[in-house]
């Protein structure tokens, strides 16, 4: 233990405080009975008594509860055969979740990266902020944190990282990751407080830019449709051969409520009709297969100042391969994807 923790306020409450344990136990055997490994895994009771207004949002929180995971997995099942799906979902899905400790003082127990593979991060101190590349690269370090940090060859880094060196705490507040108390988001995309690019970028609001394009395309476009860069897949890996070539972003119509708009940017999940049969014991688990769609609204974190899509007006326009349309759906893939294709005539000026 670093002596330093010893002189936090964390170090000054003693062990027992939240380790619980049998503080006056002669040896280390007795002292260890009832020992909590990790006792923000119950936030109110570990964390509450000193912070009781956070520990209450957050365990609510789409962080702590995974809330958002059960609602897209449930949405495919149905409610009639939920009770026999949820033990795969608290398996698989649900075994995830994070908790105080995971994000203030130690790494998260889930990774695909070795370095980040549990244990403390420094020693028991606790960082008030989190440090990204302990903790939020820990979880979403699949995809989005190498993208943001250009880990991927052939992919530019963010141009909010690469420029700007910003963390995800500079656009995902502590009040967004916390939650919102007696509220519960069924979604990330309902979480009140998330990144608003228009924060930062007043300049770029609809009918306040000195850019045409901002002005022009008003509330109708999510600005990841013209400002996200290239992006990397779990297809570009794992689909076999001609994966490469699979079209990863494409704009399509937007279906999500919570984003007021009308095309937005969407990226292939690799949703499949069987994929927790193997779980549940049960064949057709996802009846409402066919009633979601697997191509989902994306929030891309290769933002680019300059892309292939906002160059010119032509270069997005004209080019009909970057919209999402009937000819890019599978047959054998869900239905509903017919819901988000952007049906022509699509606007195409001629200069």
């Amino acid at each position: 233990m670093d002596p330093k923790f010893l002189t936090t306020t964390h170090g000054q409450i003693g062990c027992t405080a939240c380790h619980a344990g049998n503080a006056s136990a002669a040896d280390p055997v007795g002292a260890h009975k009832g020992l909590v490994a990790r006792p923000s895994d119950n936030p109110q009771q570990a964390c509450g008594t000193c912070h009781p207004d956070i520990a209450s949002t957050f365990a609510k929180s789409l962080h702590f509860t995974t809330r958002g995971l059960e609602n897209g997995l449930q949405a495919l099942v149905g409610s009639a055969r939920w009770s026999l799906a949820k033990p795969a979902y608290r398996k698989a899905c649900a075994s995830c979740h994070a908790t105080c400790g995971d994000c203030h003082v130690s790494k998260p127990p889930f990774s695909n990266n070795p370095l980040i593979l549990g244990g403390l991060q420094q020693g028991h101190l606790f960082a008030k902020t989190p440090p990204m590349n302990l903790t939020c690269q820990g979880c979403h370090g699949g995809r989005v944190a190498a993208e943001y940090t250009g880990q991927y060859e052939g992919f530019p880094a963010d141009v909010h990282f690469s420029e700007a060196r910003m963390s995800c705490t500079d656009c995902h507040t502590g009040a967004q990751m916390h939650g919102q108390g007696a509220t519960t988001a069924p979604n990330r995309f309902a979480v009140s407080g998330g990144p608003s690019c228009v924060s930062c970028h007043p300049e770029a609001r609809a009918g306040a830019s000195r850019l045409q394009a901002h002005n022009v395309h008003g509330g109708a476009l999510s600005c990841q449709v013209c400002h996200g860069g290239i992006s990397k897949s779990c297809v570009n890996c794992h689909a076999g051969a001609g994966a490469t070539s699979f079209p990863v972003l494409k704009i399509g119509l937007n279906l999500r409520p919570e984003r007021p708009y009308t095309y937005t940017l969407l990226r292939h999940v690799p949703t499949t009709r069987d994929m927790i049969d193997r779980l549940t014991g049960l064949a057709d688990t996802l009846v409402n297969f066919d009633r979601v769609p697997t191509w989902k609204t994306a929030t891309p974190h290769a933002i680019q100042r300059v892309t292939a899509r906002s160059r010119s007006c032509a270069a997005c326009h004209n080019s009909p391969n970057l919209f999402l349309r009937l000819k890019d759906l599978d047959p054998n893939d869900s239905q509903a994807n017919g819901k988000v294709v952007t049906a022509p005539p699509m606007p195409i000026p001629t200069r």
